[in-house]
């Protein structure tokens, strides 16, 4: 009991901060989260010239919405030769990142790099994603057209079910709540990661890891370093037990001296230069055919 106590005592301040962050850098609600506008990009070879297409009439005119990417009709049936896919919460969708990069960017131009084959790209993250709207979303029709197709699958989830734990236990935390939390997503990821098999067996599946983005903060705070070890375990034990799955551990990164620099302004999502450094280290386990 009094352990539990001390926890208690020791995440409330925890709470509270991040409360208020969430708060003031909420722009989709967690129980209500909307997707990213939709991308679909191309990411031609160094040599080959780009010609931008002028702008249509009715773009110009809805100048309010320059900053963020435009719903344009995708042809569904034209998947180019290597084809990504981006799953998850707001490290996929790259919340964060001033230049809107995320991670997943720098990863396809990677592959781009390293291919005789034109690449594209699809990222369906979403801010504030929890792994079991994950996998209700696994269900959509264009979700599942685009994993059929898709050579590489990148998936970061798991960070908003840690939070939704605290924010909606706020009075009655303890261990308990996050163990029972850790079975519910494994058994999320485990759905997950099985319809993307099933919908494509040959696949390359990426579980990125989670990180705690507290620890520069409240470095006395062990509980939730342990939270976030124990649920990456987790993943990497889905990835182990499926064929062409594979865990990328991303935690370290965010735990070495000076790693401050790697935060955006909201202290929970990384910067672009945190962003790069998630990359590289991807790219560390990328598989790519050399044929």
């Amino acid at each position: 009991m009094k352990k539990q106590q001390l926890i208690l005592f020791i995440l409330i301040p925890l709470v509270i901060v991040f409360g208020v962050i969430l708060f003031l850098n909420r722009d989709n609600p967690t129980t209500t989260p909307v997707m990213n506008p939709s991308i679909e990009e191309e990411f031609p070879k160094e040599d080959e010239q780009v010609e931008e297409p002028p702008p249509k009439e009715e773009e110009k005119e809805d100048s309010k919405d320059d900053q963020k990417p435009k719903d344009e009709p995708v042809e569904e049936t034209v998947i180019e030769d290597i084809h990504i896919v981006g799953l998850g919460d707001s490290l996929t969708k790259g919340s964060g990142d001033k230049q809107k990069e995320g991670y997943i960017n720098p990863v396809a131009r990677y592959i781009q790099e390293n291919s005789d084959d034109l690449v594209s790209l699809k990222n369906f993250g979403i801010h504030g994603l929890p792994s079991d709207k994950l996998a209700a979303k696994m269900e959509e029709e264009d979700v599942q057209n685009h994993i059929r197709e898709a050579d590489h699958v990148f998936i970061t989830i798991g960070g908003n079910d840690i939070l939704n734990i605290v924010e909606y236990n706020f009075f009655s935390l303890n261990m308990d709540l996050f163990e029972t939390g850790q079975q519910r997503y494994r058994r999320n990821l485990y759905v997950i990661v099985q319809t993307i098999r099933t919908l494509n067996p040959s696949a390359n599946i990426y579980l990125v890891s989670m990180f705690n983005p507290f620890h520069n903060f409240f470095q006395d705070i062990k509980e939730i370093d342990g939270v976030v070890n124990d649920w990456n375990s987790t993943a990497q034990t889905v990835a182990e037990i499926n064929d062409n799955t594979t865990y990328i551990p991303i935690n370290d990164l965010f735990l070495e001296e000076g790693s401050e620099r790697l935060f955006a302004n909201d202290k929970l999502h990384p910067n672009h230069e945190g962003y790069l450094m998630i990359a590289e280290r991807i790219q560390n386990y990328l598989v790519i055919d050399d044929e």
